[in-house]
């Protein structure tokens, strides 16, 4: 993931979550996997990317959580944001904290 890069995704995750209305949970297992298939579809140059995540996300609008991630050129964190609900559908946004590139990945 090159350097200054501030905004990594912004997606609606599907009803295929398991959420109900409202008060529904991201699993971190379910969390991680989407994450990484999405950081690897969007910056194959980086691939894999491997995403650890403290928890479980309560899928309510202002909800945060903050996970580290490796790719093939360094580690670093990121915040995910749920920024929007809409029944079993919601918008989240994950904004890199910090990135350090190493020379083979690793931390």
């Amino acid at each position: 993931m090159p350097n200054g890069k501030r905004i990594m995704v912004a997606v609606v995750a599907a009803a295929a979550l398991g959420l109900t209305g409202c008060g529904g949970q991201w699993p971190e297992s379910e969390m991680e996997s989407e994450l990484e298939s999405k950081f690897d579809a969007d910056y194959p140059e980086d691939a894999p990317h491997e995403v650890d995540c403290p928890g479980d996300l309560d899928v309510e609008e202002g909800e945060t959580i903050s996970c580290d991630f490796t790719d093939a050129r360094g580690a670093g964190s990121f915040a995910i944001e749920v920024v929007a609900v809409d029944g079993s559908d919601f918008e989240y946004e994950a904004t890199v904290d910090d990135y350090q590139e190493t020379a083979d990945g690793s931390d």
